[in-house]
């Protein structure tokens, strides 16, 4: 967990964002140990002060090759904010959100590219396969490898790379590489069938093992110790290699034998950079190109003069908050109980005053570039009153008249496990509530008593003795969704079952797209789990870089050029 100016971003190795598979991720106290997002940075200072130099990335320490080299000229250069520590730089081993984005489709490169579509949903291209079938039978898949590819070091690229890094990845002696493993979960073998040919034979049709084909970057295996991935040098196939790792930032030039088409811009400095006053300086001195999140004291900022030659970045990344709900326990066995909780979350509310408006309300994980990528869900509105005439159905009444509701003398009593996240005081006002103290005080004023636990007591989540927690859901852009909303936690629902087995056996991303749907349809008929607030960071691009287009939450680096160039 990094922390910049008070920010919290969560860039350590395996956090959810980094994850490429959809993961059904607890918050803080129950399985992660780092804590949740507070907003001290309410006393960020001016970003128009010099910053002191802050001490940098152990990764990123001077590399020995000494510091008297000059920087590229800035014309043929796109540098870009770095507000995490990137932590070790690979694309496999426990790969932070930067570490990915630093070396993957720039050093590394996988065998598909998925990018989005004009329209909506996402397409494949070809990468590293030039070519690719799914057989009639949909248990083999088959790969034709571009030729007169090489690595960096000008070894050739065979399918015993391809082979290599997929049963490395398969091993569950490989350490490291937990959030890959799953998207191969479907693969039976890997086979060789000349050194440009290569076929996945599956153990079921599995469109999710196609999309594995986009995420995971071949490796080298000349090079590669499947005992000790994360040493790898950082030699790929890619468009750019790494030139150096020198005062924080991460420099890739331009690969001159690169086997495709050369990229439009020459060089890429990754500059790593804790203090946001000094970063957003920087761009104002022309120093930046790329700043993929704002702070919130900062976004007044983004309109000043001294940035009007930068336009607006939303990077969108498939991640959101919720409440997951226990359908094993009552009174939450009963779905008119869930649906009125879901009444009760004022979701348009805390995107703008919890999250300062870098948050957008959702039900569900389906959005446009969510990890169901489809059109957006239907959002419920806040309406204690549509709550109180379903508890009310669900004969959960104040029998008592003590203003909270019970059921033949039994209190309507719920138990949530969260995060110790107390609110923030801010300079002029009182302490902000956080998005659970919302909710808990307006189930209160609808009857319904909530008691939260936090730190030991979260372990009672591992017992299944809980009713309510706190969870983030996230993964990559239109991936396999039943990892958040199948098994028990969506009480049953046989129409749940059917859209997931409908969007899982669909190959085409633009079929899945049109189911999506359905599963939200299905999804507001039971209500597993509560949508709260999707990721909405707010950044910056100058003017002068052409060709954004963002997918997964980031963008891809090739399509890029700069004007002039």
């Amino acid at each position: 967990m990094t922390v910049r100016h008070g920010v919290r971003f969560n860039t350590q190795p395996g956090a959810p964002q980094a994850a490429p598979l959809a993961a059904f991720l607890v918050l803080v106290g129950v399985a992660c140990d780092s804590p949740a997002r507070v907003k001290p940075w309410r006393h960020a200072p001016d970003p128009t002060a010099e910053a002191e130099h802050v001490p940098r990335s152990r990764v990123l320490a001077d590399d020995g090759s000494g510091g008297g080299e000059s920087r590229p000229e800035r014309a043929h250069t796109l540098r870009i904010d770095v507000d995490g520590d990137p932590g070790r730089l690979s694309p496999v081993v426990t790969p932070s959100v930067w570490a990915r984005r630093i070396t993957l489709g720039t050093v590394f490169e996988p065998l598909l590219r998925y990018e989005p579509g004009a329209d909506g949903p996402g397409s494949y291209a070809p990468r590293l396969a030039k070519q690719w079938r799914v057989m009639p039978d949909g248990l083999e898949i088959r790969i034709y490898l571009e030729d007169n590819v090489t690595f960096h070091d000008g070894v050739p690229l065979t399918t015993s790379d391809v082979q290599f890094t997929f049963d490395t990845i398969r091993d569950p002696r490989t350490h490291g590489v937990e959030h890959l493993r799953p998207l191969l979960a479907d693969v039976a073998a890997i086979e060789l069938i000349t050194a440009r040919e290569v076929r996945l034979r599956l153990n079921r049709p599995s469109p999710w093992a196609l999309r594995a084909l986009a995420e995971i970057p071949i490796l080298p295996m000349h090079l590669c110790d499947p005992n000790a991935l994360g040493t790898a040098p950082l030699v790929g196939t890619g468009p750019w290699k790494l030139a150096s790792t020198k005062n924080g930032v991460v420099h890739l030039a331009r690969y001159d034998r690169y086997w495709g088409r050369a990229p439009a811009i020459p060089d890429l400095e990754f500059v790593y950079e804790t203090d946001a006053a000094a970063a957003l300086a920087a761009a104002k001195r022309g120093e930046l190109d790329i700043i993929p999140a704002l702070i919130p004291a900062h976004l007044q900022q983004a309109d000043a003069p001294g940035l009007a030659a930068f336009a607006r970045l939303d990077l969108a990344p498939p991640r959101m908050r919720a409440f997951e709900l226990n359908p094993a326990h009552a009174p939450l066995d009963d779905p008119r109980v869930r649906h009125a909780l879901a009444l009760l979350v004022d979701r348009k509310t805390i995107a703008t005053r919890v999250f300062d408006n870098l948050a957008r309300p959702v039900a569900w994980p389906i959005w446009p570039g969510g990890v169901v990528s489809g059109p957006d869900a239907d959002v419920p509105a806040f309406d204690p009153a549509a709550a109180g005439k379903l508890l009310d159905e669900a004969g959960w009444v104040d029998s008592d008249k003590d203003g909270f509701r019970d059921q033949g003398g039994k209190p309507l009593r719920l138990v949530l496990i969260g995060a110790e996240h107390p609110g923030v005081k801010d300079v002029a006002g009182p302490v902000q509530k956080t998005e659970r103290e919302m909710f808990v005080d307006a189930a209160r004023r609808a009857g319904v008593r909530i008691e939260v636990r936090t730190g030991s007591e979260a372990k009672r989540y591992e017992d299944g003795n809980w009713d309510i927690v706190e969870v983030e859901l996230g993964g990559m852009v239109d991936s396999d969704a039943s990892a958040i909303v199948a098994g028990p936690r969506h009480a049953g629902s046989t129409r749940i079952d059917r859209a997931l087995d409908a969007i899982g056996a669909a190959w085409d991303p633009a079929e899945r797209w049109k189911l999506a749907g359905e599963l939200g349809a299905a999804l507001a008929e039971t209500w597993p789990f509560i949508g709260i607030v999707a990721e909405a960071p707010r950044g910056l691009v100058s003017a002068r870089v052409k060709g954004v287009r963002v997918w997964d939450g980031w963008m891809d680096l090739t399509a890029l050029s700069l004007a002039g160039e």
